[in-house]
C-alpha cells in the first residue's frame, strides 16, 4: 500500500458557527432593481438583458433567505469530514443528480472570473473499481480510498494561461533588447511552461484547491445528503507526481489523455470518488435545506461594488448611497475559523499549526490606521501599474493600436480594494516546507481555505434576508493585487503585500479577501461577461456547458456530458427553487430559466 495514517488530518476541523448580520433601518435599504432599457434607451450595464442562450447550468440568479434553523444546517457544511465508508452495491446517482453535481463543482468552483484551466473525466462503477485499485497504490494519499463508489471525478488542469498572462509577456524587458526577450520568454512560456511572474504559476494551484474544495461538497448537495466524496489532491501536487508517475500514466490512459493534450500542460490534478454513505454517516440537513444551499450556490459573485465608495459616477442612485452597515468581528472570527479547518484539511498539518501557517493581514478601513495602510496599499499598486503601461515595448504596442497599454490600465478595476474588511492572505515558503509540506500542495490548500472562508460569508449574508434586499453580505476574492504587487517585486524592487505585517518573515502574497456588508447586488453587467458571448470582458472566458469541460467514459468510450442526439444543456441547476433575476414588475429575461433536460434522459443513469 501507497500511503500510511501518520500525519493525515483525522477529525480535526471545528464547527463553523452562525453570524446573523442585521439588516439597516428600512428606509436605508437599497436593491438592484435592474430594469429592462426601454424603446429610446441604451442598454448598460446596469440593465437586464433582453434574452440568454447559454448552455451554462448558473444564467441570471437572486440568492434565497435561508432562516436561523436552515443556516445552522448549511454550515455544517463547512467542515466536513471525510466519508469513512460507502455503501456496497448502491445505486449510481442519476443523471441529474451528477448535471447537480458537476455545476456545484468543475462549472462553477469560481464564481468570479471563469477560466478554462479544468476539465474533466467521469467513471462508472467498473472503471471506479479500476481507479480505485491504482488509488490504493499511490504514495501521498490524504486518507485510505474506500472500495463500492458509484462513480469517479478524474480533474485535469493546465497552467493559467489567458489574456492577462499574454499582456505579462511584454513586460519587465530593457527596451532594446525587448526584441529579442520578449520572443525567447514567449517560448519559454509555450513549452517550458515558466511563468513571467511567480504568482501567475500559483494561481493554477489556487484553482486547484478552490475546486477540490467545492467538490467535496458538490456530492452532499446535489444528492441532499445520499453521497459524499473522498477527493484526493495530495498525490497530484508538487514532487509526489514524479514518485507516482507510472501510476499517474495509468489514471491517465484511464481518462484517455492525449499526448497532444500533455504537450499543452494538461495534467491529473485531482481524483474524487463519490458513493453513498451509510445513513448514519449523513450530516443532519433536510432535503429542502440543500436545495435552498445549492440555488443560493448558483447566485453568489464576486461583489466588487461597496456603494458610495468605489461606484461608478453613472451608476444609479442606490449604489451612491453609503450604508451603515459593519462586517462583524464575530463573521470574520467564523471566516477564519473555516480558513484554517480547510488549511488542515488539505495539508495534513494540525489547527494551531496552520494557525500558523497562514498569513493573514486584516485592514479594518473604520479605524484611522485602516484607511492609511488601504491608501499605501492602493498607491503601491497604482506604481506598478503606471510603470508597466509606461515600459510596455513601442513595436510591440503600436501595431495593436495601443490594445496592451489599454488592457494594463484597465486592470486597475481588478485592483480595486473596497469593503468594510480586508484581508491580504499568504505563505512564508521556508516555514511550509519546514513543517514538510510541499510548497505547491500548500497554495492549493491556501486556494481551498480562502474559498471556504468566502462562503462562510456568503452564507451569512443570505440568513434572514429581508424582501427588501439583494444580501446582507458579500466578498470579492482576489489575485489581481498580488498579481500586480509580483510585478512590482519581480521587476522594480517593491516589498511583498505582507513585508509590513511579517517583516520577520519571508512572505508570499496570494488572495485579497474583502468582506461587504450591503443591501444591494453588483451590476448585472458583471454576470453578463461571463454568460454573453457579445458583452464578454476582454479578460474572462465564458462560463463553460457542461459538454465543454465535462465528458464520461461508457463501454470503453469516451462522450460529451448532456449532449445528446445533436442536443446540449439548456437547464439551470436548481431550477426548481426559481431564484432567478426579474424586473421589478416580475418580467424574466427570455431564455434565462433555460429549458429541462429531457426527463426520461434526467432520470437514466449514465452506467
Amino acid at each position: 500500500m501507497g500511503h500510511t495514517q501518520e500525519g493525515m488530518n483525522m477529525g480535526n476541523q471545528k464547527p463553523i458557527e452562525v453570524v446573523e448580520i442585521e439588516a439597516p433601518p428600512v428606509e436605508a435599504r437599497v436593491r438592484r432593481d435592474a430594469k429592462f432599457a426601454g424603446p429610446d434607451e441604451k442598454k448598460g450595464r446596469y440593465s437586464l438583458p433582453k434574452s440568454l442562450d447559454s448552455g451554462t447550468p448558473v444564467g441570471y440568479r437572486t440568492r434565497i433567505s435561508l432562516d436561523s434553523e436552515e443556516a445552522e444546517e448549511a454550515v455544517r457544511l463547512l467542515s466536513l469530514e471525510r466519508p469513512i465508508s460507502f455503501v456496497k452495491g448502491a445505486q449510481v446517482p442519476s443523471e441529474r443528480e451528477i448535471f447537480e453535481e458537476v455545476s456545484l463543482g468543475i462549472l462553477t468552483a469560481r464564481q468570479s472570473t471563469n477560466y478554462r484551466g479544468h476539465k474533466e473525466t467521469l467513471l462508472g462503477p467498473e472503471d471506479t473499481a479500476k481507479l480505485t485499485s491504482i488509488l490504493n497504490e499511490l504514495q501521498g494519499l490524504e486518507t485510505v480510498p474506500n472500495p463500492h463508489a458509484t462513480h469517479a471525478h478524474v480533474v485535469l488542469a493546465r497552467p493559467y494561461r489567458t489574456p492577462f498572462t499574454f499582456l505579462l509577456t511584454f513586460i519587465g524587458h530593457k527596451p532594446v533588447v525587448s526584441l529579442a526577450t520578449v520572443g525567447v520568454r514567449g517560448l519559454k512560456k509555450r513549452f517550458q511552461y515558466i511563468d513571467d511572474i511567480p504568482t501567475i504559476g500559483y494561481l493554477q494551484h489556487l484553482h486547484i484547491g478552490i475546486l477540490a474544495d467545492a467538490m467535496e461538497r458538490a456530492s452532499v448537495i446535489a444528492t441532499s445528503g445520499r453521497c459524499m466524496s473522498q477527493v484526493f489532491m495530495r498525490p497530484f501536487a508538487g514532487d509526489w507526481p514524479q514518485k507516482n508517475r507510472e501510476l499517474i500514466a495509468q489514471i491517465e490512459a484511464l481518462v484517455g489523455l492525449s499526448t497532444a493534450e500533455r504537450s499543452l500542460g494538461w495534467r491529473v490534478a485531482i481524483v474524487g470518488l463519490t458513493g453513498e454513505v451509510p445513513q448514519e454517516n449523513r450530516p443532519e440537513i433536510r432535503h429542502e435545506t440543500y436545495r435552498k444551499l445549492g440555488a443560493n450556490m448558483m447566485a453568489f459573485r464576486s461583489e466588487r461594488i461597496q456603494p458610495g465608495v468605489n461606484q461608478e459616477e453613472k451608476a444609479p442612485p442606490q449604489y451612491h448611497q453609503r450604508q451603515d452597515m459593519d462586517v462583524p468581528d464575530e463573521l470574520t472570527v467564523m471566516c477564519g475559523r473555516a480558513a484554517y479547518n480547510a488549511f488542515a484539511h488539505w495539508t495534513g498539518c494540525d489547527r494551531e499549526c496552520s494557525k500558523d501557517l497562514l498569513l493573514l493581514e486584516r485592514i479594518d478601513v473604520l479605524t484611522p490606521n485602516g484607511k492609511q495602510r488601504l491608501r499605501e496599499v492602493r498607491d503601491q499598486l497604482g506604481q506598478v501599474t503606471d510603470r508597466v503601461i509606461k515600459n510596455i515595448p513601442l513595436w510591440a504596442d503600436l501595431p495593436t493600436g495601443k490594445a496592451l497599454t489599454r488592457n494594463a490600465a484597465r486592470g486597475r478595476k481588478a485592483f480595486a480594494l473596497a469593503g468594510q474588511r480586508i484581508y491580504i492572505g499568504g505563505l512564508d515558503r521556508k516555514e511550509i516546507e519546514r513543517k514538510h509540506i510541499d510548497w505547491k500542495l500548500a497554495v492549493r490548500a491556501f486556494g481551498a481555505s480562502a474559498a471556504r472562508s468566502a462562503l462562510v460569508a456568503e452564507i451569512m449574508g443570505c440568513v434572514n434576508l429581508p424582501d427588501d434586499c439583494d444580501l446582507l453580505a458579500g466578498i470579492c476574492l482576489m489575485a489581481g493585487p498580488v498579481n500586480q504587487n509580483d510585478i512590482g517585486k519581480e521587476f522594480y524592487g517593491h516589498k511583498d503585500l505582507l513585508h509590513s505585517a511579517y517583516p520577520d518573515k519571508e512572505p508570499t502574497s496570494l488572495l485579497v479577501w474583502t468582506l461587504k456588508a450591503k443591501t444591494i447586488a453588483d451590476p448585472i453587467g458583471n454576470e453578463e461577461q461571463l454568460l454573453d458571448p457579445r458583452r464578454k470582458g476582454a479578460l474572462v472566458d465564458l462560463r463553460a456547458a457542461p459538454h465543454e469541460v465535462v465528458e464520461y467514459r461508457k463501454d470503453g468510450e469516451f462522450k460529451k456530458f448532456r449532449f445528446r442526439d445533436g442536443r446540449s444543456n439548456s437547464e439551470r441547476a436548481f431550477a426548481d427553487l426559481d431564484n432567478f433575476v426579474r424586473d421589478p414588475n416580475g418580467k424574466e429575461i427570455r431564455g434565462n430559466r433555460g429549458s429541462n433536460w429531457p426527463e426520461e434522459w434526467a432520470k437514466e443513469t449514465l452506467w
